[in-house]
């Protein structure tokens, strides 16, 4: 409401409610994230009041990234929708029919992921694994951990990169003031090239195990339905870009809270026009439900953080921090690897991207009103996208060890070569938009 009213007082309100489910969500939240917000919130506060702030004035800062939470809060209406329109079936289908041999297999789960996570983001991982499991029983263990981890990880990571309801993605659009779709064509080209890559690697390093060698074939047939259910779901896709564009240009607010508002009315008319109305809405606030009941973590860190950020940067600290990037910005290839390596190695550490891109995002400010800030923003979103496969502490890394019964560090190292490759071809197409 306060986007719109723009009133002192209900900031303040929606400051002291941000106060309140700080503390409601600090007890229920993982202990990684309860510490990483008391180190944030003792920060900011530092900061702030050494800057002359008062105590009261801080329930003000908390609301920085409070923006942040509307997406999650509203994600999971998205996912619903692929799940009662039966997108995530045809998407199963089109993984397991007519494989002859596992290179083949491997360019299917590396396509599946990459079709379903836009809209199912992490509960992609479990479908996926779901299917390709089943038809690698008879494979060395290790070997089908790798198959299983490098197809499922590297395709949801390249589908993140041009998802406008991914959340890296919308503030980074966000934080370099450039339209989305000035981000869209670079972010395909680069996501397209190394679907196109991975998927030429894993057909050759996997042909040489045929599936009848270990099991019958797949004898399950492909109609015109599959492909036209598939179709469509990439022009639901094509006309939810255009509907938050337009939100966007027509209320002119930030790309991130665009989307957020287009999502939920966006689910319904969807589930209108298939005819599956009534299932939508049942199924979508079953798992509304669930799925809110678990944002304890983001909602501490995205307030803590906010906080940190806010008072950040109205302190003298902030222009010590941006100094060694304007410095890197004459020699802008060193720049961008700095970025790229900043992202993974705090990653190694417990440290989550969105934070990560907080801080570099006020860091590379200055950076803005001399470089293309297209160059920066695909270093951003490429950066921080490599720590899906490669971030030991990453929800998704998580996920899937938790699947295959494997160390997340283990699967860190199956990717992190990709991850920079990743993260690398960013660079380069940034470098060359200078």
């Amino acid at each position: 409401m306060n986007t719109f009213v723009q009133n002192a007082a209900l900031e303040y309100v929606t400051g002291l409610l941000a106060l309140l489910a700080l503390v409601m969500a600090f007890r229920q939240a993982e202990r990684l994230f309860q510490v990483s917000s008391v180190i944030f919130c003792a920060a900011g506060s530092g900061l702030f009041l050494s800057n002359g702030g008062t105590l009261h004035e801080l329930p003000l800062l908390l609301t920085s990234f409070a923006v942040i939470l509307v997406l999650f809060y509203v994600l999971p209406f998205i996912n619903s929708m692929i799940i009662t329109g039966r997108y995530d079936q045809s998407v199963s289908k089109l993984l397991k029919a007519h494989v002859q041999h596992f290179g083949q297999l491997y360019g299917r789960g590396l396509s599946a992921s990459f079709l379903l996570g836009s809209f199912l983001n992490i509960a992609m991982l479990p479908l996926v694994y779901g299917v390709l499991t089943k038809h690698l029983r008879s494979l060395p263990e290790r070997l089908a951990h790798l198959f299983i981890s490098s197809s499922m990880l590297r395709g949801y990571a390249l589908c993140l990169a041009w998802s406008p309801m991914e959340v890296l993605v919308a503030i980074t659009v966000d934080i370099t003031g450039t339209g989305y779709l000035t981000f869209l064509p670079w972010l395909l080209l680069i996501a397209l090239t190394l679907l196109v890559i991975d998927g030429g690697l894993g057909y050759l390093r996997f042909r040489a195990w045929r599936i009848h060698d270990h099991m019958e074939q797949t004898r399950e047939k492909l109609d015109w339905s599959v492909y036209r259910r598939i179709g469509l779901l990439m022009c639901y896709l094509a006309l939810f870009i255009v509907c938050v564009t337009v939100v966007k240009q027509l209320f002119q607010l930030n790309f991130l809270l665009s989307v957020s508002l287009v999502i939920v009315p966006f689910s319904f008319v969807w589930a209108f026009m298939i005819g599956r109305l009534r299932t939508f809405f049942i199924y979508s606030l079953k798992q509304w439900r669930e799925r809110v009941s678990t944002l304890h973590s983001y909602v501490l860190l995205f307030l803590s953080m906010g906080l940190f950020i806010g008072a950040l940067r109205d302190s003298q600290w902030i222009d010590y921090l941006q100094a060694p990037f304007i410095f890197l910005a004459g020699q802008p290839i060193f720049l961008f690897v700095t970025i790229q390596v900043m992202f993974l190695g705090l990653a190694l550490i417990g440290f989550h991207p969105l934070v990560t891109m907080g801080l570099v995002g006020e860091m590379v400010q200055p950076l803005l009103m001399w470089m293309n800030p297209v160059s920066i923003g695909l270093v951003l979103i490429t950066s921080s996208l490599a720590t899906v496969m490669a971030g030991p502490f990453n929800v998704s890394v998580i996920l899937t060890g938790n699947l295959l019964k494997e160390n997340p560090y283990k699967i860190m190292v199956w990717n992190l070569t990709f991850a920079f490759l990743f993260g690398g071809t960013g660079s380069i197409v940034a470098w060359a938009l200078l």
